[in-house]
């Protein structure tokens, strides 16, 4: 299957768009032929519109034209863990219990996403203070994950470049800490290409963990959201390391471009993965 990332709304309507705009985006979305979209509140001033009544509206509008949210991203919520003061403080485990009540209108969406953006320091950081910093992050995410899962949801995180807890073997070794392997990972393929991670080797590495994708790329020195096939990313064995994986989840298309380029961009991003997810089942040996 694959779908969209919230970066055809933002593409569409910038990072200020509401309930009514993602209504607006969808019709457009089924017409291109993708199955699932991934709803989002990206700024913490939208969040009381989606709590009291635009989370059932976009419901509604997804309902109608057979669209699947294949995961909810939580994307104000990377300011919990951008500098010392938010790490340390209660930040985002009071705001999850709105985004849990969002997602609740959603009853077949699986997946809670919360990135990780850049921390900024903010000045000189001893080898005390990062220990105490990963020990907080590692107490303040294993409370949602226990929020969340209550919920019946996955929780996933979405790891951009500079993120406080590092990259890929940063989340490995968060996960060893809370001693779970069902938190997962939103694979974004630009972010740890700029990020110069082997995205190649992430399927493999985490080894069922990954629970969703936004699939985009650039040259790896940028952290860009561009087109799939038009970077330097290797597609053919993203896929493949994906599918021998296991993976199952959607294949969700990011791409950050001009309004009037959306409609292009996203078709031709949408045909590009699925010719690959199709030579990838024709490779497939014979029982």
């Amino acid at each position: 299957m694959t779908g969209v990332s919230p970066a055809y709304f933002i593409s569409r309507f910038t990072d200020r768009f509401t309930p009514a705009d993602v209504c607006e985006g969808l019709a457009e979305i089924a017409d291109l032929g993708f199955e699932q979209f991934q709803p989002e509140v990206f700024h913490s001033e939208n969040l009381a519109g989606w709590v009291n009544g635009g989370s059932q509206q976009v419901r509604q509008c997804s309902n109608g034209l057979g669209l699947r949210p294949s995961q909810f991203v939580a994307h104000f919520m990377l300011k919990a863990f951008s500098d010392t003061s938010s790490v340390m403080s209660d930040s985002g485990l009071v705001e999850i219990e709105s985004v849990l009540e969002i997602v609740d209108r959603f009853e077949d969406c699986p997946i809670v996403t919360i990135p990780l953006g850049a921390f900024d320091s903010q000045g000189i950081v001893t080898p005390g203070d990062y220990i105490a910093l990963f020990n907080r992050c590692v107490e303040k995410i294993g409370q949602l994950l226990v929020q969340v899962e209550r919920a019946g949801r996955r929780l996933a995180l979405e790891i951009m470049p500079s993120a406080v807890i590092g990259g890929i073997d940063g989340f490995k070794r968060l996960c060893d800490q809370l001693k779970t392997n069902t938190l997962g990972l939103n694979f974004d393929t630009g972010h740890a290409w700029a990020a110069k991670e082997n995205t190649n080797l992430i399927p493999a590495k985490l080894n069922g963990q990954i629970l969703g994708t936004h699939f985009c790329d650039n040259f790896g020195h940028e952290n860009l959201s561009l087109r799939p096939g038009t970077g330097s990313i290797d597609w053919a064995e993203i896929i493949s390391g994906l599918k021998a994986s296991g993976y199952n989840g959607s294949f969700d298309v990011e791409i950050i471009c001009a309004p009037e380029a959306v409609r292009q961009e996203y078709g031709q991003g949408r045909e590009f993965i699925e010719e690959l997810l199709n030579r990838n089942e024709d490779l497939r040996p014979a029982n």
